[in-house]
């Protein structure tokens, strides 16, 4: 699978026809010690120019009382209560999006509550993917009680066992989950290689989209690159977005 960032590639154009500044900072790992509520932890800090930065992340896992998600470009971070539900249950469940919890995979009939508040029932599409042209993100933020890599994260690999499997049946034993940033969807890549294949003619345009937005010509490249494997910056969906006509 070809899969590069975008950022370098935009914007190496880009940057040949300006001139920048460089910014020098100090970064060092955190050399203090943690304590919550008198406790130690160990949470991963850097120290950048004498003010200390964790991941918000590590501090919700270490202090608790809110969650953190990214979700369509934006963190997200709630101090509400997850609905208790039993990980293994064949009833309907909800699933915020992007947020961290214990849960089993998404099944249709599933909702999806979007960052925005919208809700998803899942069903699955034309190929046999859960969530196929829903712009969600099911699986997104999912952990296991147990494991190395026990949380769904995006572009990051995740290791599970046999009984973990993507909607078409595949195992998802160190597989990706990958979302496209610009539509929202999210899927295992066993799923979106169920789903999408490249164009098989050349595009005509720079960063011109496939017709389902999950491609990508690149022509200083002379191919196409799945646009739902790239983590491209807001810069670069913009980028694309004006190239398509999509603003």
């Amino acid at each position: 699978m070809k899969r590069f960032t975008l950022g370098f590639i935009i914007g190496g154009v880009i940057c040949s026809a300006l001139t920048g500044f460089a910014v020098e900072y100090a970064v060092t790992a955190n050399p203090f010690p943690i304590k919550v509520d008198g406790v130690s932890k160990s949470i991963e800090g850097y120290n950048i120019n004498d003010s200390t930065y964790f991941k918000l992340r590590d501090i919700a896992d270490a202090v608790g009382g809110f969650t953190v998600g990214f979700v369509n470009n934006t963190i997200t971070i709630s101090t509400q209560a997850e609905p208790s539900e039993p990980s293994n249950t064949d009833e309907p469940i909800t699933i915020y999006e992007g947020e961290v919890s214990q849960r089993r995979f998404a099944r249709e009939g599933d909702t999806v509550i979007k960052a925005d508040g919208t809700a998803v029932v899942l069903k699955k599409g034309a190929h046999g993917v859960l969530g196929e042209g829903q712009g969600v993100a099911p699986d997104l933020g999912l952990e296991t009680p147990t494991g190395f890599n026990k949380r769904v994260e995006a572009y990051k690999v995740f290791s599970g066992t046999t009984d973990f499997k993507d909607s078409t049946g595949k195992s998802v034993i160190n597989a990706y989950y990958y979302v496209n940033k610009l539509t929202g969807e999210g899927h295992w890549d066993t799923e979106w290689m169920a789903m999408t294949s490249e164009p098989t003619t050349e595009g005509t345009v720079n960063y011109q989209l496939s017709e389902d937005k999950n491609w990508l010509w690149m022509e200083a490249l002379g191919w196409w690159v799945p646009m739902y494997a790239q983590e491209p910056t807001e810069t670069d969906l913009q980028t694309i977005r004006d190239a398509n006509g999509l603003n």
